[in-house]
């Protein structure tokens, strides 16, 4: 199974993952030719993609699906409520796959756990993908790391985590946002500090199987990558854990890790 985070932050947001011949994107958050551009610069290849599976509607989420589903002829899962909020142009001849929070999605040789998560879109989830081998949690655009989400993540060992790491609570406080949005970014639907991620990673159940952690969605105003290291690294020596700490990039992707 190999993941690759392809960009991630508020001006676009789109991962890849694959196993076992069965290639799949979660979200799709740039224009169909940044995003080709960005696969192929790394061998990867957007022809092969087998389904774009969406998140929310927020655009930076949502905003190329159509045009790379067209291009390629790539089908399109996406929650029943979401589909119905899109602009019907966006999806207009794309195969698109509805499903409810809470079910299972096969693909090919994957498969994906959905749930809902908390945020300010209208049927936000996240998601367990696995290929009856190895798990990765993929958990971005969320408020609040509620008792349900951990409920969930508790019935797996992952091999990879996708988690958010929006803002550091004092450069927000002091950043260049009024206060009706940093309110909105610290709500319980709004996005995770660095201290909230550290949070949730410290009530997971884990057994030693996680490799990797990849912490997304950097707010480029309100966060610095040198504070989420040092926190996250500080947390890993304090668990006695030996996970790897990637930190995705809005303007390049991640290395491929293979798992």
């Amino acid at each position: 199974m190999i993941f690759c985070n392809l960009g991630s932050g508020s001006s676009g947001n789109s991962t890849y993952i694959e196993s076992n011949g069965t290639s799949i994107l979660i979200d799709q958050g740039f224009s169909a030719k940044e995003l080709s551009r960005r696969m192929q610069e790394i061998g990867l290849h957007p022809e092969a993609v087998k389904a774009i599976v969406l998140t929310h509607d927020h655009g930076d989420h949502s905003r190329g699906v159509g045009v790379f589903a067209r291009k390629y002829g790539t089908p399109v899962y996406i929650t029943k409520l979401t589909k119905d909020y899109l602009q019907t142009k966006i999806l207009k001849n794309v195969d698109v796959n509805t499903f409810t929070a809470g079910d299972t999605i096969p693909i090919g040789n994957i498969t994906l756990k959905s749930f809902h998560i908390p945020h300010d879109a209208i049927d936000p989830v996240g998601f367990v993908i696995s290929d009856g081998d190895k798990h990765i949690a993929h958990l971005t655009d969320i408020g609040k790391p509620i008792q349900s989400v951990i409920y969930q993540l508790n019935n797996y060992q992952f091999d990879l985590i996708f988690l958010e790491s929006n803002h550091d609570l004092e450069l927000l406080k002091n950043g260049p946002y009024p206060l009706k949005l940093q309110m909105r970014i610290k709500s319980r639907d709004g996005h995770l500090s660095n201290e909230q991620s550290v949070e949730l990673l410290k009530q997971l159940k884990q057994n030693g199987s996680l490799k990797h952690i990849v912490l997304a969605h950097l707010s480029e105003e309100n966060n610095d990558r040198n504070i989420v290291e040092n926190l996250f690294s500080q947390y890993k020596s304090e668990e006695n854990h030996n996970f790897k700490i990637t930190i995705a990039k809005q303007k390049e992707p991640t290395e491929i890790l293979e798992l």
